[in-house]
């Protein structure tokens, strides 16, 4: 069984997620202007995608607007979007049991990012330094593999994992 260190969980208003590098975030525009950037995030139809925003990959947390945190172990880097679950015990024993070799992926992406840290927040708002979570990625091409791990009847979880590219 891996363990992982697991951040503070992070919702949104409604909408989608983001996951971009800090040193770009301040140029978000939230759900101002026409389009918006936060237009632009809605317009993701599945689990994941991502834009080229203020000349950056931004990673978007498409689907339902879940409770999402960031796990890490010492070979693992996760985003892990809480379904359903009885408790936040039940859904960490539930990463912390997840064996990535034995896992369906539904969805797959390539992402480039360039400069560390990166931050997740609520597309629908400005970046806010207080309002986000900062987690640290491999520079350059990282590839995000979506699946969804249910391994009881009771917890579900959406998890993003994070691996280089080479």
């Amino acid at each position: 069984m891996t363990k992982h260190l697991l951040s503070d969980w992070i919702n949104s208003s409604g909408g989608p997620l983001v996951v971009m590098e800090e040193a770009k975030a301040p140029l978000w525009t939230g759900a101002g202007g026409s389009p918006s950037d936060y237009d632009q995030a809605c317009q993701s139809v599945d689990y994941i995608s991502k834009l080229l925003v203020h000349c950056s990959e931004v990673l978007v947390l498409g689907d339902e607007p879940l409770q999402t945190a960031y796990a890490t172990s010492d070979d693992r880097q996760l985003i892990v979007r809480w379904k359903w679950a009885d408790s936040e015990s039940d859904v960490r024993d539930a990463i912390d049991q997840l064996d990535l070799g034995t896992v369906d992926v539904i969805e797959k992406l390539v992402i480039d990012w360039k400069d560390q840290p990166l931050v997740m927040f609520d597309a629908a708002g400005t970046f806010d330094p207080a309002q986000c979570l900062r987690f640290s990625a491999r520079s350059g091409p990282n590839e995000v593999s979506t699946f969804i791990y249910a391994p009881s009847p009771r917890t579900s979880i959406l998890v993003h994992a994070l691996a280089p590219r080479s």
